[in-house]
């Protein structure tokens, strides 16, 4: 049997065989060559597809999984942006998305009539071709973590920007082809009504959903039908369904909390195996095969991809400068919009089938996708580690969380917070379930063992490490600090008892002892809602706040929690602490946040008094007993368990700097003798 009988591959097996082998090791290899992954894909598309070693073809199977491969991109896209800092430069977002388009529009289609002699509705529709892009190198930034910097931010915007212009002038383009009864005012409106039904819909579909409903699979199911549904509404009007799956991205964001077992699965599934393929699939639709040669088809190719990418970089310029950026700034931005893949194709395939495009220039928009998305991968790859070295140098101290476990019903509110404090410079996570001594200690032991595996497979599905602690002990108390002294924890996350159970034994006899041993910053919770539905957060700091490096870690896991959430948080205190909170330099939740100075502890129980069930109430409680601010928190703590609405409640202590010199030294060394015990 013959090379020509075996290849191209057409059976589905083989076909999956080949693909999960390239999706494995083609990144392994780009890493060791230092090549990007994602070019490194797109090239052994090129390599295996039809005009070269013609092993791989567009089969079905590649192409349905290539176009939910570009759906996903487009979709981490909005959900990984920054909602609030989008809002604040919505201006810039437009701007940079009218220049990304129009520059290159002006340029190629000049360059097409002038120099190509190529028809002016030939022009435009080319013009179009280099005035959109695809962010088909997003997925580095969201390796990077770099998916809420303002330049990401305007970059993404404006990719909006320029596909739905670019989408209106090839409509156009089309109907004066004399086959089409397009009407651009109804394509408008019918444009803004969809984008009007997704924003004002999918959030009150979403948020009952997760509030009714608490299985993470189901979840995960309700996103991606929300995802296809919006896509496929969004090609019932006439736009692409990128547009329909970028926005889904968008206004599910706030429900979709980035440290969380739903974004792990999306990013998982989608990053795993639909985007690879989409790379692999944009490769193989390449054909090289009788493009070398041919003079005019090359000098198209030079003049269309110069002076598109001259147009790309002049709008990063003007927005760079505009806007005070750093030149890997300028690089991200530019980088994200030089690429053309998928919306390229698919406006060149159909002005191909309508005669207004012929082989040759097919071929140049099909070459000008090849080298846009080497060219945008790498000098992406480059800007994005440049700014990842660059904020290295801000990594956050060194730390380790230990969890406090106990009924089921509030175990996955505990550890949906805990994923949101756990930073990824941090050690391991440790689960702890403490069993007080005594008759049925055994069946207590055993319910702990149940709780620490299902809270261990929680994390594991967010990719977290997560280690067990099942502990007896005599008192409950101790047993935490012995424990959180072993791991060396200096961060502490546990419930709080129901509202009714709140009360001032339960401060006297577990907070009070739980803070004068523990000298680590201490989390407090309560929640009466799933942790994506809460739509308000209120944070009461009582009495004078020392603003040093304890308030400002304290600070950074309220803003933590406040951007996982995505909500308005208000801020209530008095001058000194309401200082102290914006000296902290946070950002929390970009715009929507309120600085609100009141005189007394009384005005503190007025404000808990208008708070609902799907509001979280955050104090910061002193460490000082004695102190007038602990007096005032202890009014507050009182007032909790006597307010009438049933909301969510979060108390946080900063951690304390009592261990010193000579305690420091004992406690090293009881930790030591532990160590020599258990060996």
């Amino acid at each position: 049997m013959g090379f020509q009988q075996l290849f191209p591959l057409t059976d589905s097996i083989w076909i999956c065989f080949v693909v999960l082998m390239l999706v494995l090791f083609v990144p392994i290899l780009c890493k060791r060559l230092r090549f990007p992954q994602i070019a490194g894909l797109i090239v052994t598309g090129v390599l295996l597809g039809p005009g070269l070693c013609n092993i791989l073809n567009i089969t079905p199977e590649i192409s349905f999984f290539s176009r939910i491969g570009l759906l996903f991109i487009m979709f981490f896209a909005g959900l990984e942006i920054d909602l609030e800092e989008m809002k604040r430069n919505k201006v810039w977002g437009i701007i940079f998305g009218a220049l990304t388009f129009a520059v290159p529009w002006a340029l190629c289609y000049i360059s097409c009539v002038w120099l190509l002699a190529l028809p002016a509705r030939t022009s435009a529709i080319l013009a179009c071709i280099m005035g959109s892009h695809t962010l088909i190198s997003y997925p580095i930034i969201s390796r990077y973590g770099l998916g809420r910097r303002q330049s990401v931010t305007i970059s993404v915007s404006g990719a909006l920007i320029a596909i739905l212009l670019a989408l209106v002038v090839y409509a156009v383009m089309m109907s004066t082809n004399g086959e089409s009864d397009f009407n651009p005012y109804l394509f408008i409106v019918k444009i803004i009504i969809y984008i009007l039904a997704v924003i004002f819909i999918y959030p009150r579909m979403a948020r009952n959903f997760f509030h009714r409903v608490t299985n993470s699979f189901s979840h995960f199911l309700f996103v991606m039908i929300l995802l296809a549904l919006s896509c496929g509404l969004a090609q019932v009007i006439g736009l692409d369904s990128i547009v329909g799956a970028f926005l889904a991205g968008i206004v599910l964001n706030r429900y979709i909390p980035k440290s969380s077992p739903l974004m792990n699965r999306l990013d998982f599934v989608g990053n795993t195996l639909f985007v690879p393929m989409f790379l692999i699939g944009t490769g193989l639709m390449i054909d090289l095969s009788g493009m070398t040669g041919n003079w005019l088809f090359l000098t198209a190719f030079g003049v269309l991809f110069t002076v598109g990418t001259f147009g790309k970089w002049l709008a990063a310029l003007f927005v760079q400068k505009a806007n005070g950026f750093g030149k890997n700034d300028r690089r991200i931005i530019f980088g994200l919009s030089e690429s053309h893949a998928a919306g390229a194709l698919a406006i060149a395939m159909g002005a191909f089938a309508g005669g207004l495009m012929d082989n040759s220039t097919l071929s140049t928009t099909v070459l000008i996708v090849l080298f846009s998305c080497i060219m945008s991968n790498i000098i992406t790859e480059n800007a994005a580690f440049a700014l990842h070295q660059d904020e290295q140098g801000n990594t956050p101290y060194d730390s380790r969380l230990l969890v406090m476990l106990t009924g089921s019903n509030t175990l996955k509110a505990i550890m949906d917070t805990a994923m949101t404090l756990y930073d990824r410079g941090d050690r391991d996570m440790v689960g702890l379930y403490v069993t007080v001594n005594g008759e049925h200690a055994p069946k207590y032991m055993q319910d702990g063992k149940g709780r620490l595996q299902e809270a261990q497979e929680i994390a594991a599905s967010a990719d977290i490490p997560f280690v067990t602690h099942n502990r007896l002990g005599n008192n409950i108390i101790d047993s935490i600090i012995h424990a959180s002294n072993e791991f060396e924890s200096n961060k502490m996350l546990m419930g709080l008892p129901l509202r009714h159970s709140i009360n001032l034994p339960y401060f006297e006899n577990i907070i009070s002892p739980l803070c004068d041993g523990f000298k680590g910053q201490i989390v407090l919770q309560r929640f009466v809602v799933p942790f994506n539905t809460v739509r308000r957060i209120v944070v009461l700091v009582p009495g004078p706040i020392l603003q040093d490096d304890a308030f400002e870690k304290c600070m950074e896991s309220i803003y933590r929690i406040s951007m996982a959430i995505g909500c308005a948080i208000d801020f209530y205190g008095k001058d000194q602490p309401i200082a102290a909170v914006r000296g902290t330099g946070l950002n929390f939740a970009s715009g929507r946040v309120s600085y609100n100075e009141v005189s007394e502890t009384a005005d503190m129980h007025w404000i808990m008094s208008s708070l609902r069930e799907d509001h979280l109430l955050m104090i910061v409680g002193p460490r000082d007993s004695e102190s007038h601010a602990a007096r005032s928190f202890r009014h507050l703590y009182e007032r909790i368990h006597m307010a009438q609405s049933d909301f969510s409640t979060m108390l946080l202590y900063p951690e304390t700097q009592a261990l010193k010199g000579k305690e420091e030294a004992t406690l090293r060394t009881e930790r030591d003798f532990l160590k020599m015990l258990r060996m």
